[in-house]
Order: C-alpha cells, then structure tokens, then sequence
C-alpha cells in the first residue's frame, strides 16, 4: 500500500458508495461517440439532468438512465432530419419550373416555353394576354370543321383575322403562305422558328395590303383546320406560360409553404421516430418499476 493510498479516505456512506462504484460505468457511457459534437454535448447534458431527476442507484438503473439518455439524442437528430426534409423541399419548390409542373402536370412543352421565357427575362403582358383570350375565346365558340375558306374566317372569326393579318405583315409574306406554314408546323415550335430560313430577298420588299391577300380564296379547308387547331394549343400554352409570370410570386410562395418530402423518405424517418418513442417510453417504465421495488424493500 502507498502512502497515496494510506490517505485516501474514499466515500464512506452507502450512497457515496454507491455512486463511486458506478463511475466507471457512467464514464463509459457518456465517453461513446457520436456523429458530432452537438450531439454528444447534448447526451453529456441530458445523462446529467436524468442522474439528477432519477438518482440512480444500482448499474442496471443507470443503464436505464443512459438509454433514455439515448432515446433523447436520436429523436433531436431525427427531428433535425425531418426539419431538414422539409427545407429542402421548401427550396426546391421555391422555382417557376416548379409552378409551371403544378399548373401543367408535368408538360414537358410547357416546361420548355417557361425555360426559354427566362432565358430571354419575358414578362407578364397585360395587352397581349388580352387579345389571346379573346382569341381563344372566339376559337372556342367555332366548330373547326365548319372552317371551310378564307371568306368563313373573315366573316366569323374578326378577332383572329385581325391576328393572321399583322402576323403575316410582320413577317412580310402573303396569308396563304402564312396558313400553310403553320398548318405544317408542330403546334409546339414556335411561329419564330418557323421563318428564321425565309428568304426575303425574294420577296422585292415589303408586300402591299394587297399581296398579303393575294391568294387566300386558295387556302384550303384542311389547311385552315390544321392552323387553327395548332393555333389553339400554341394560345393555351401561351396563356398557362403567362399565367404563371403573371402570379409566379405568389404561387411560388404557396409552393413552398405546402412543400412535402419525398413520400419513402419521410415515412422511414417517421417509423425512427416511432421506434424510438417506444424504446423511451419502455425503458421509462422498466426504470421507473426498478425503483419503486427498490423503494419498497
């Protein structure tokens, strides 16, 4: 024996002795390692206040004390991963691509509109969904196999004659070659496109009132049909494309405030939460049954 241990004294009641048998085992406990700092300050903390609440008596009741302990930490960390699948989420909604998917279900042509509308900064234009309306409006009280010639179109449709006419002076080519083109082309190309290989050299200038009618008494029934339905779905795209640069604000705001993680993902975290909510409440009640036991004897 040293003289070191000569004069240690050591604790000498049963409760201090009690507690010194159990340090090793504390010490142990609290010396695991977690997956960062935080949280193993938290169970430093938490094993503290429990020792404090529980004033644990034997190895088995501070087992108990350090699973709950346990418990604690992995419901914090599973909540900060729940609050971070919901940022996450938030963020991600946060985006006119995303409004565009909710008003569209997903439609890939209107996706792509909305892409390009950014890369060029378009915004809302009051003036020009107005006439679209309209147009769609006065499309959607004609039959379009009732279309049968040019004379049907100016006669019945006023609103997207006026239309037929400044586009084909705004692109310098007669409406018969006007109607044509875009009966043949996808209705999701744009009109632009559509004349960017034109040669106007050939034209001589620019065409007189005149020639931009010349020819149209041609134009065929199919061919004012086929315009007319493509004419139709480029409009609606058009006005759900300016519909969502018109409330993207607002609608992005709501987006986000309903955002959802992914189902699977969420439903793992949550079945975590679960498991571990009873692991704390069944070594709750096995501590708590140990020293009432204990109490009694």
């Amino acid at each position: 024996m040293t003289k070191k241990d000569k004069h240690s004294t050591g604790p000498k009641t049963d409760n201090g002795k009690a507690v010194s048998s159990r340090n090793s085992l504390t010490h142990g406990l609290t010396a695991r390692r977690w997956i960062n700092d935080s949280e193993q300050e938290l169970f430093d903390t938490t094993i503290q206040a429990l020792n404090k609440d529980f004033n644990p008596q034997t190895n088995i009741e501070c087992l108990l004390v350090s699973k709950l302990a346990e418990c604690t930490v992995r419901l914090t960390r599973i909540q900060k991963v729940e609050d971070a699948m919901f940022d996450l989420a938030s963020d991600e909604a946060d985006s006119l691509l995303e409004a565009v998917k909710s008003l569209d279900n997903n439609s890939d042509r209107l996706i792509q509109a909305v892409q390009d509308t950014i890369s060029i900064t378009w915004k809302f234009d009051p003036s020009s969904y107005a006439k679209k309306m309209q147009m769609i409006i006065e499309l959607d009280g004609q039959k379009l196999d009732r279309i049968s010639d040019w004379s049907y179109v100016e006669n019945n449709m006023s609103v997207n004659t006026d239309y037929i006419y400044k586009a084909s002076v705004a692109m310098n080519i007669t409406i018969q070659d006007f109607i044509a083109r875009e009966a043949n082309q996808s209705y999701f190309i744009d009109v632009r496109v559509s004349f960017l290989g034109h040669d106007e050299s050939k034209r001589g200038g620019i065409l007189t009132m005149d020639e931009i009618f010349k020819g149209t008494h041609e134009i065929t029934s199919a061919s004012l049909q086929e315009y007319f339905k493509n004419l139709n779905i480029r409009l609606m795209n058009d006005l759900q494309v300016q519909t969502v640069l018109r409330d993207s604000t607002v609608r992005s705001q709501k987006l986000k405030d309903a955002a959802m993680p992914d189902s699977q993902k969420l439903n793992l975290v949550q079945r975590y939460r679960t498991a571990d909510e009873r692991q704390f409440s069944k070594t709750l009640g096995e501590l708590l049954e140990l020293q009432k036991r204990r109490q009694s004897v």
